[in-house]
């Protein structure tokens, strides 16, 4: 079968809603997710023995628990509980990974998507996208986003509902302390608030509201009480990027992200840049439109 080459791109959360608790522990959110123009690449060769391989940059983690692995383990389950044949589909993917994990920045999620994508069409399995979107939400709660391919979307409930929007792109500094921080571990704390009231906003009003200002007061990363908690590296990160620019937390975490919003700020994170701590890891990206 056919190899190819896939960019497997990074996303941003503008605010992170956390609305509730389902009875099966998963969480409400509401978010809006937007993509970057930072990206892992994926070499994916299909093939007719069997086997799922994966080499490349796996840091640390053991094969089968790696989302993209995952991923293609659960489409050929899916595709067998449908009756298809599937015990002669195997794939070979390489990694080279760029974005860091445990960043907040959804990589393995985004990895898990291509994989998703691009074995449906090479397997000829013939899925459509809200098919692969369930499978992808087996896997983690942003995988539903990158599957759909939009470049920004609302997401609600535990990230299955994605309306699409049309923001524009901007600039960003990315700043990570060089830490991992661990979703469950946030998901599961005691002190995460869990009760934030639903937007009352329509998706048309909210997205006039980010393209004008996309740190809204009115939003806010909820994950960020307890990731500081956690891990007071981040919040090391969030309070020396603050007074220079709007800044926010991403996802979980680690990376904070600050959004300059004039040629003063832009300035000023880059002279910001040559003092970083040598241990900290910065990046400006831009945001796709």
């Amino acid at each position: 079968m056919n190899r190819s080459t896939h960019l497997s791109p990074a996303k941003i959360n503008w605010f992170l809603h956390v609305t509730g608790q389902r009875a099966d522990g998963y969480h409400t959110l509401e978010t809006v997710f937007q993509c970057i123009d930072w990206c892992d690449e994926l070499q994916i060769h299909a093939d007719e023995n069997g086997a799922i391989r994966l080499s490349g940059d796996l840091c640390g983690v053991a094969d089968t628990d790696n989302l993209a692995h995952r991923a293609a383990r659960a489409l050929q389950q899916h595709a067998r509980a449908q009756g298809i044949a599937v015990d002669h589909l195997g794939a070979h993917i390489h990694l080279i990974k760029h974005i860091p994990t445990g960043a907040g920045l959804g990589g393995g999620s985004s990895n898990a998507a291509t994989v998703l994508r691009v074995l449906n069409e090479a397997w000829h399995l013939h899925f459509d996208t809200p098919t692969l979107q369930a499978i992808g939400l087996t896997l983690g709660a942003d995988v539903p986003f990158f599957v759909s391919q939009y470049s920004a979307a609302l997401a609600k409930g535990v990230g299955e509902t994605l309306q699409a929007l049309n923001l524009a792109s901007r600039d960003l500094l990315l700043v990570n302390p060089n830490v991992h921080v661990n979703t469950g571990a946030v998901f599961t704390h005691p002190d995460l608030p869990r009760r934030h009231a639903p937007l009352s906003d329509s998706a048309g009003a909210l997205q006039a509201q980010l393209n004008l200002l996309p740190f809204q007061a009115a939003h806010s990363n909820d994950l960020e009480v307890v990731t500081f908690t956690v891990s007071p590296e981040v919040k090391a990160v969030h309070d020396a990027l603050k007074p220079i620019a709007p800044t926010r937390m991403s996802g979980s975490g680690a990376t904070v992200m600050a959004c300059p919003s004039n040629e003063a700020q832009h300035h000023a994170l880059n002279e910001w840049t040559q003092r970083c701590p040598t241990h900290w890891q910065f990046r400006w990206v831009k945001t796709i439109a």
